[in-house]
């Protein structure tokens, strides 16, 4: 049995929502062989695959959620020559989505190009394609040409200086 307590002696609504666990920030007390503990991952089947020349060898960053029966998709694409100690190309921020959330399609867009080319599924290229978390707007009053954004920050790794975009 768990104990929750955001402060000794404060009680913490969570309402409904589900919590994830990881730490005892909102446990106050452990009790009846109940316990945290952290498995292991167990490998499973491949969903996406990545490797095309503007997603590059470092494709991460994914952030996804489900929009009515589309899942959807965002990752950074980013190829870096470690002898060279620099990337091949700037960051990308491509998309991906999918029904079921295990067969993923990648559809070419035609928004912004690499290598002469915008048969490709890059949806952002420039400041923050390294830090772009996509979301869509649960507003009821959002108009709807406004309901997908993003949140990104300007970062340089040669400055200590770090500017929200």
């Amino acid at each position: 049995m768990f104990v929750f307590s955001a402060a000794i002696g404060d009680p913490y609504d969570m309402g409904s929502r589900r919590e994830l666990f990881v730490d005892r920030h909102l446990i106050a007390e452990i009790k009846g062989g109940a316990e945290l503990k952290l498995h292991r991952p167990e490998p499973k089947e491949v969903v996406l695959v990545t490797g095309e020349p503007w997603e590059g060898n470092t494709s991460a960053y994914y952030s996804i959620f489900q929009d009515g029966e589309i899942y959807r998709m965002y990752y950074r694409g980013s190829h870096w020559l470690m002898e060279e100690d620099r990337t091949a190309h700037p960051d990308y921020t491509c998309y991906a989505e999918s029904k079921d959330g295990i067969h993923w399609i990648k559809p070419s867009l035609g928004l912004f190009g690499h290598n002469g080319s915008k048969e490709n599924n890059i949806v952002w290229s420039g400041v923050g394609a390294d830090s772009f978390t996509a979301f869509k707007d649960a507003n009821p009053d959002c108009r709807p040409e406004a309901r997908y954004k993003a949140v990104a920050r300007k970062h340089d790794l040669f400055n200590s200086d770090e500017h929200p975009v």
